[in-house]
This record gives structure tokens, sequence and C-alpha cells, in this order.
């Protein structure tokens, strides 16, 4: 039997699972698991934050995340949880420090360190805010490897300030409530640290020893030291592949020097990082301050925070004597002064820019500082969320595009409207049509192209003459296409000269597919598709570029409609606009195709009036489809000639005279086909010589 397998899996994973009634009654502590007996042999890992209870084993998922890995050290400061990853890859050691959030376990912050910030065991002291550690050598730093120093970390950058070398490896560090450092080492000796100079006193021998690191904590409310033991047997590695580890929690007396074993862990559970929630003021230290707020107002960099100073200290007792305050903003001092137990304070400070900020409060008195209060917010001028959309049309020969200011900001923060500008620019001709405007307006005369030519504008926003985003427009294609006109989509770019409009916005639209199967023909091939969407009906158009048709005409359309594994809707309309609402023509009223079929369809219709059209293929399909596919889309006139004149000489009298392209040309033009429209409004269709 495999000797790890001191519980059975029915007993460990009842060990496990525990009420949320029952945790709730109980001391806890918490720590990264990194490594266990089981996860060696079946080789996976579920590594992250646990809860154990500091009286009899069980082990609780707070976390599952691989970057909860306190391998290389960890600690809980009043802000965060801190930890380091170290990864050995046999060439090479990558060193990762985190940050969590503790409310939620999200990662907060990544830096990728280097040897130096490794750690046996981390502790953080609460009175000067620093993280100290039992840190291994770095050869990088002139080191000598394969020795350890005592140190303090800065977790923002991972840089670690060695204070004095140490002997023996520490196992576990921890600050007691009123900020003394003690530390046990692998031979099971318990230290007294004096932080500063990283002296040594030598309190007891605990009358243990451990072969790898692991971690400790003081549990404040108590005072007691919970230290965890860990030791490998490697002889195991021949038979098993791997060593089996052991691990006990030990409930140290600092005081009395002495150590009681409290319980053998389940599974060997390789931990680090502990911390135990608990108080950190001094029961005669003030108790935290009320009414905590900041004003600032209309982006102003000068503000006013306020507060009240406690009458009760932290154990809750009558506060007498003078208390100090202290206000920071982001670490750099807001406020302070002295007030008396009970004053409500209204102090005044200033920041250097705009920005995010945590204020912060601190209340001190002789006996030491009491709970910090915070409070976080956006401190002057904020960042404008970037434009959504834009509106762009065209009628007269010229291009109106609108747009909204802007309502909120990045991050909560002030926001003037009256400091927000912008630039439009014409695109493809790279044309500046506006610059540093305040409206939300713009009009640009451009006249009707020769050929089809898509327009686009980018609208470039600043606020308070800073550029801070920028919005283009969709592609408005002006001018026509000449016929016949054919679109297959074979080519990458057939799609340029379509519109596109997902009426109901649920951002299921027409696009091009390059490998659309049509299961009728057994062909694989390039096509229009509308996909589908499982809960809405389709209200989506695919609208070609803009046709010259004349009045009295009849034209044709033909195209291939090929579906999936479901029936589909389709409709085709013609119109003034490339928008729905434009497209009041029917040319194939909703028809519904049958699942796996592939039908050729084609349909005429002749306009009332001659003029640029467009034609709308509008997708209405019921929910849950599998797709509606279109290739081989053909426009042209229906059969016969249009052809109603050959002329040499020019007919009158005429009031407009346009080439097939819809452009207004001389009314002495010749050499082609051209439209003369008459004063009574009738047209025709001209070759002349």
């Amino acid at each position: 039997m495999n000797l790890r397998l001191r519980l059975s899996v029915a007993t460990v994973a009842a060990a496990i699972v525990m009420t949320s009634a029952a945790m709730a009654q109980e001391k806890r502590f918490y720590a990264s698991v990194y490594s266990n007996n089981e996860w060696k042999e079946y080789v996976y890992s579920e590594t992250g934050m646990y809860s154990f209870p500091l009286d009899k084993y069980s082990r609780t998922l707070v976390k599952e995340d691989s970057d909860l890995d306190a391998s290389g050290g960890g600690t809980m400061t009043e802000d965060f949880y801190f930890c380091t990853s170290e990864i050995n890859y046999g060439a090479w050691t990558d060193v990762t420090h985190y940050t969590f959030k503790p409310d939620s376990w999200q990662l907060n912050s990544q830096l990728f360190g280097s040897m130096q910030g490794v750690a046996t065991d981390l502790a953080y002291d609460h009175t000067t805010a620093r993280i100290y550690g039992c840190f291994a050598t770095d050869p990088e730093l002139g080191e000598t490897e394969g020795e350890f120093v005592f140190g303090s970390l800065n977790e923002a950058t991972g840089q670690r300030l060695a204070i004095r070398k140490i002997d023996t490896p520490w196992i576990a560090l921890g600050c007691d409530r009123s900020g003394g450092l003690y530390a046990v080492d692998m031979g099971g000796i318990l230290w007294k640290v004096e932080k500063t100079t990283g002296a040594t006193e030598q309190i007891a021998d605990l009358g243990v020893t451990a072969n790898r690191r692991s971690t400790g904590a003081f549990d404040t409310e108590s005072g007691i030291f919970y230290v965890v033991v860990t030791n490998e047997d490697s002889s195991t590695i021949e038979e098993y592949g791997y060593s089996i580890g052991k691990s006990e929690l030990y409930a140290v007396d600092v005081t009395a020097g002495s150590a009681k074993l409290v319980y053998e862990f389940g599974d060997g559970e390789a931990v680090g990082g502990m911390y135990i929630p608990g108080p950190l003021s001094d029961d005669n230290a003030p108790a935290q301050a009320t009414d905590f707020s900041a004003r600032f107002s209309d982006g102003a960099l000068n503000g006013t925070v306020s507060f009240t100073i406690p009458d009760k200290t932290f154990g809750g007792n009558t506060l007498e004597g003078d208390i100090k305050y202290l206000v920071r903003a982001n670490g750099s001092l807001f406020a302070q002064g002295t007030a008396s137990p009970g004053t409500k304070i209204e102090a005044d400070g200033k920041v250097d820019e705009d920005g995010a900020y945590e204020i912060e409060l601190e209340l001190t008195n002789a006996a030491g500082r009491g709970p910090k209060s915070k409070i976080s917010q956006w401190i002057g001028h904020d960042t404008p969320v970037s434009l959504s959309s834009a509106n762009l049309t065209y009628s007269d020969g010229a291009f109106t595009l609108t747009w909204a200011h802007p309502t909120s900001t990045e991050h909560g923060g002030y926001m003037n409207h009256a400091m927000l500008s912008y630039d439009v620019t014409r695109m493809p001709d790279n044309v500046r049509v506006a610059t540093a405007i305040t409206s939300t307006a713009v009009t640009d005369p451009v006249e009707i192209p020769a050929s089809m030519t898509g327009y686009s504008y980018r609208i470039d926003m600043s606020y308070r003459g800073v550029p801070v985003s920028s919005l283009t427009t969709d592609t408005y294609n002006l001018g026509s296409v000449s016929l016949p006109y054919v679109l297959d989509f074979n080519s990458d770019d057939s799609f340029d000269g379509l519109t596109i409009i997902d009426a109901n916005g649920d951002r299921n639209e027409w696009y091009r597919e390059e490998y659309w199967y049509i299961e009728a023909t057994d062909l694989e091939c390039t096509a229009a598709l509308y996909p589908y969407s499982s809960v809405n009906r389709a209200d989506d158009w695919m609208i070609l570029p803009a046709i010259m048709f004349e009045k009295g005409i009849t034209y044709s359309v033909e195209f291939q409609v090929s579906t999936a594994g479901a029936n589909e809707k389709l409709a085709l309309y013609f119109g003034t606009a490339p928008s729905p609402d434009a497209m009041t023509g029917n040319i194939m009223p909703v028809k519904e195709y049958e699942s796996y079929c592939c039908v050729e369809e084609k349909h005429t219709f002749t306009p009332e009036a001659s003029g640029l059209y467009y034609i709308g293929f509008h997708a209405c399909s019921d929910p849950d489809g599998a797709g509606l596919g279109i290739r081989d889309i053909k426009v042209d006139t229906a059969g016969s000639s249009a052809i109603e004149e050959i002329s040499t000489e020019t007919t009158s009298p005429t009031t407009a005279v346009y080439n097939l392209q819809g452009v207004q040309v001389d009314d002495n033009a010749r050499g082609g086909i051209f439209i003369e429209v008459k004063a009574d409004g009738t047209t025709r269709k001209i070759v002349r010589r």
C-alpha cells in the first residue's frame, strides 16, 4: 500500500468539506497550498488559497488560482495579499510577485522578479508597513549562492534590502500585535528579531526540525504564533517517483518558549503565505474614525476631508488625551493635526495631478495607531469615454455627420462638456473638414463621383486640448455601379461596396464566408452568409451599391440561395437610400427556404421614376436557424435593349443629360450612351455618336 495514504480518500474528502455555519464559528488560518502528496502522485495541481481551522485538520478551498502560489513566500498586508511564485525549470528559475485583492481574490498586480525576492517565509509589520523575510542569496548581487539573509522587500519593485546574514534558514516569521518580529528556523529554534539591525535573541528550542520551507503567522487576538513544520522523505522517490511530505501545525507560545502540536495535515500539504485575520491595534489606541469623506468640486485638485475623532479606544474604553491625525493621498501627505476625542474635523489639502487616489486616515496616541480608514475616488478631471457611434447620411449634394457628446468618464470622475472638442477628417482623400469644433454635427459638400467611392469620416475627440480617442464611421458608398452588376464573393474585398445593417443589434450579421458548404450540390464555396441567432428573429440587411435605374425599364435580379440544417427566410427590396426605411419597393416577398436546399432565383421589377436605387437582401429567419447563403448575384436590364434612339445630334429640348453612372454631364456630350431628362420629366436612353 502507498505509504502516503495515511487517510483514506473518503476521510480526506470528508475533512475538506465543511459547512459555512461551522466555518463562521471557528478560528481559521489562510494559506497558499502549492503542493501535496496526492497532486504529486497523480500529477495535477489545484494551487490556490485555502483555509484551515486552528484546532483540528480540514482543508477548504477559498480560491483556486495557479498565481496564488506562495512557494517563494507570502503575507497579508493591510491593503492586499502578496505572494511570490518560484518555479524551477532546472536550467533557469521563474520568479513572479503577485498581489491580490483580499475581498475578491482577484489579481491586482504582477511583477517579474529575480532570486533576491525569493523567501522561505514573509511577515508584514503593520507598525512600519514593511514586509520582512528570510531570503535566498542572489549571485547576481555578488552574494554567495546557497546562503540566506534577513531583509525587507519592496513589493512594488521586487527589490530586497539585505539586513543581516542568517546561518540557519527560517521556516516561519510573524509579527505580533505590537509589531514584534519572531522567527523559527529549520532546527526548531525560536528567535526574537530586531527589525532594524537583524540582531536575534534565542528564546527557546522548540524540539522540532524541518527540511523544507513552510510558513507561520500570529493570531493577534490570542498572541499565539502558529507555525507549520514540513519535512519531505526523499527515500520514497525511487519507489513512488516523488518524495512524500509530512506537515504539522504547532501553536507556539513566544512568552513561555514552548510549542504544542495541534494536528498533522491530512495530505502533507506544502503551504506558504499564512495569515490569520485579527486585530492589529493596541486596545488603548484610538478606535476607527467615523464619517470619513472627501470633497473635491468640479475637477479641482484641492479639497476637504472630514471625519470625527472617536471617543472610545480600540478596546472600547473612554478615549482621553490628544489624538494625532494624519491623512495621506496615495502615500503623500494631505493633511495632519491634533484634536480631542469626539471632535469633528474638516481638513483642507491638495493633490498634485488628476488621477485615482486612495485617501488614508490614521489616528494615533501614546498607545499606538488605531485602525486605518480609507476611501478611494478620482480627483480632478477624468477622461471621457470613447465615442460609441456616429450617424452619416447623404442628401442634396452633402454628407451630414452627427454624434453625441460622451455622457460618462472612464473612472466615474468629473468632466466638463464645454472642454470637449473634435477634429473631423474625410476619408479616403484625407481631407480635414472641421478643426477643434465644440458642436457635434458637420455638413460636408461632396459631389457624386463618376464611379462608386466609399467615404468615411474619422472623429478625433480631445478633452482640455489633449487627444483622447477616435471613432471612424462605417463606409458610405457614393456614386453608382454600371450594369450588368455581378458579385460572386470570390474576392476578399467583395463586401467593400456593400452596406451591412444589423437592424436588431444582436451582432449576427451578413459576412463573407470563405468555406460555405452547399450539401445539395456537394460544393464548398465562398458566399455571403447570414449566420443565425439562437434567440432573435433575423432583421439583417445586405444592400448592394447604388445603380442608376430608368423609369419604365424592367430590370432583373438573379442570385442563388442555399441553406444549412434549418429553414430560413429572405426578402428582396429596392429603395432610394441604403437604409431599411428607404427599402419601399418589393422585388421578392418573404420566402421560406427549406433546410439543405439550393435554389436559383430570378426576379424583375420596374421603377416608376429614374434615379439612383439600392437593392437590399433582407434576412428575416426565425430564431435558432443554421445559416443562409447568397451567391452569384447579377443585376441587369431584363432581356431587350433599353436603347431608344441612336443619334448624331443633340436632342432638344432637354433639361439635363446624365451618364449611366448617374453623373450629370454637358448637354452636348457625345460618344456613348446617355440619359436625357426632358422638360416634361420624361427620360430616354440614347446613343450619341
